[in-house]
């Protein structure tokens, strides 16, 4: 009787026990379950980042396009300043190429003109040389190139990681369905997209500027030489000049002196030449009775 009880006894505590683990198990997979679904989100960003790296290591610069941005500098002599521009804006358009600025000036007697314009990258050089035909002398010049192809591979490779965080995101909002991560993931959309279109813009100025190459031209017109006497004769010339200048310079000194002396002792003079005027009648009447008595 006894070995019957201890039996039943073992197999009511071995069923209770499977029982408790069943419930455990149960309760862990769906903690789990939830706690995958709440941490989905955060994981996003982490995974987009290995994506990034991954796709920037894929990629190599000898792989792509070389991205090279070339700048020109080009000074000229012209005949005639006006003519000169109108060539190099007829060049300019016959190459495909556009003006971004213009402008002519003078400093004295020098007249100088600038022209900064944009040239396909495939006729650069091209159109260089045909610029220095157009002056009658080349002064200075100078290029340089700065090659940005591994500038542009990283900005196309961030530029896509975004693009994939901006889907998942979307896919994101499109399941959420508290208010809280709506916000959150709206928030997080934004930003993302401010970023794609900084990056896009950036890539889009180094396709501009790899694309088109700058010319920035400095023209000087060629001075007007003026024939001049020979030298004997300019320095007969100068000194006759000189001579002439200070003998009017002089009589107009003593004339201007003059009259002002005469001004300034009019208060003595003419009381004195009244009197003067008044015995030299009085002399004259005398004068003309005694020749009446002879």
């Amino acid at each position: 009787m006894g070995r019957w009880i201890l039996c039943f006894s073992m197999i009511f505590l071995l069923l209770t026990g499977c029982s408790s683990t069943d419930e455990h198990s149960s309760e862990s997979a769906d903690m789990a379950g939830s706690d995958h679904s709440a941490s989905k989100i955060e994981e996003a960003p982490n995974e987009d980042s290995q994506l990034q790296g991954s796709e920037s290591s894929q990629l190599s610069p000898l792989q792509a396009e070389r991205k090279v941005v070339f700048n020109a500098n080009l000074s000229l002599t012209v005949e005639d300043l006006p003519q000169a521009t109108d060539k190099l804006n007829e060049l300019t358009t016959s190459y495909k190429g556009y003006v971004v600025e213009e402008s002519t000036y003078t400093e004295g007697e020098s007249v100088l003109g600038s022209m900064t314009v944009r040239i396909p990258q495939g006729q650069f050089y091209a159109f260089l040389d045909q610029a220095e035909s157009i002056g009658k002398g080349v002064s200075q010049k100078s290029i340089t190139g700065a090659d940005v192809t591994e500038q542009y591979i990283d900005l196309n490779s961030r530029l896509k990681a975004k693009e994939a965080v901006m889907k998942r995101l979307q896919g994101f909002l499109d399941d959420a369905t508290k208010t809280e991560d709506l916000l959150s993931i709206s928030n997080d959309l934004s930003r993302i997209q401010e970023e794609i279109e900084q990056l896009k813009g950036q890539i889009n100025y180094l396709d501009n500027q790899s694309e088109f190459s700058t010319v920035t031209l400095s023209l000087e017109q060629e001075k007007i030489t003026v024939p001049t006497f020979a030298e004997n004769e300019f320095s007969t010339f100068t000194e006759a000049k000189k001579l002439f200048m200070t003998t009017a310079n002089g009589l107009l000194s003593f004339g201007s002196k003059s009259i002002v002396f005469l001004i300034g002792l009019s208060p003595i003079f003419l009381p004195l030449l009244a009197v003067s005027l008044f015995f030299y009648i009085r002399y004259r009447k005398k004068t003309k009775k005694v020749d009446q008595n002879l």
